[in-house]
């Protein structure tokens, strides 16, 4: 008896050749994303029609488009109190690309002492197991606390943006860690042998083994640690104000425009896909050229 299992796959197959021989080579990594996104929007027309009519009522794509293109026009302006959608994406990009850096200064190094030590293995893993379960906005009122009692002491702009940032250092670094203690794990135990037949130095051994063969778990776990960073950050601006596409988001929420709303949310989205992508080319430009040993 012929299962379904053969006949969806060769449905799929007729499919994608239908593509090819339409659009060419690689016509189906076009058309299949966007027939993802028409159906998104064929689902957000239906809900729009349903609400219509009532005070909450969600906007249809092209009413959200043609709200949002005034503000599009003006998506460079640094005016104070009207600023652009551009100008708030590179604010809230700088508190994440800080917050990211200091997190992954703090989980690489940490993660090779757990990789190559069982003592600091078990000292951090009940650590690591506590703390990343805790939600990130559960930390951002402890980031508030801690940093309003130093803002005397600190610069204005650094004491506005401090809690958001640790909160990203915070919550961002565990898949760093993680994945950077697996990646030490994982090395061949060939490799410790010739280090050890060669005598190699502490840091000829974290140069030429341990880097080399743990960068594809590193950049794995960085990739994650972005994304969080970039949803936390959003969530952040949310509660502490000030300037970014987070505070943004909240602001026009409350002032009734529904279709900025929904605009900010897809910049939020290709945002949030370039910056895994921007990720992904170095870590294939790293890893072409980093081989283990050399």
């Amino acid at each position: 008896m012929t299962t379904a299992t053969p006949n969806v796959k060769e449905k799929e197959n007729k499919a994608a050749k239908l593509v090819a021989d339409i659009l060419g080579p690689g016509g189906e990594n076009i058309i299949f994303p966007a027939l993802g996104f028409i159906a998104v929007i064929f689902v957000w027309s239906i809900i729009a029609k349903i609400t219509e009519g009532n005070l909450s009522a969600l906007p249809g794509p092209t009413q959200a488009f043609q709200d949002s293109v005034p503000y599009l026009q003006n998506a460079f302006s640094t005016k104070q109190g009207d600023e652009g959608i551009i100008f708030l994406t590179l604010y809230s990009l700088i508190r994440v690309a800080i917050g990211f850096a200091i997190a992954t200064a703090i989980a690489v190094p940490l993660g090779f002492l757990i990789g190559t030590s069982r003592q600091m293995e078990k000292m951090m893993a009940p650590l690591i197991q506590v703390g990343k379960p805790i939600s990130p906005l559960a930390w951002l009122p402890v980031g508030i606390v801690v940093f309003s009692g130093l803002t005397s002491e600190m610069p204005k702009a650094i004491a506005q943006n401090a809690p958001a940032i640790f909160t990203i250092v915070v919550t961002s670094l565990w898949p760093t860690l993680i994945n950077t203690a697996l990646g030490v794990k994982s090395i061949p135990k060939d490799y410790w042998n010739v280090s050890r037949v060669l005598k190699m130095e502490r840091p000829q051994i974290v140069k030429q083994i341990i880097v080399p063969s743990t960068l594809p778990y590193i950049f794995t776990g960085m990739r994650l640690s972005l994304g969080i960073a970039w949803l936390v950050i959003v969530a952040a601006e949310m509660l502490t104000g000030g300037t970014g596409i987070g505070f943004f988001v909240w602001d026009t929420y409350n002032t009734g425009e529904i279709s900025l709303v929904i605009m900010s949310l897809f910049v939020i989205g290709i945002v949030g896909l370039l910056l895994d992508q921007a990720v992904a080319i170095v870590e294939r430009a790293a890893i072409g050229k980093i081989q283990p040993g050399s």
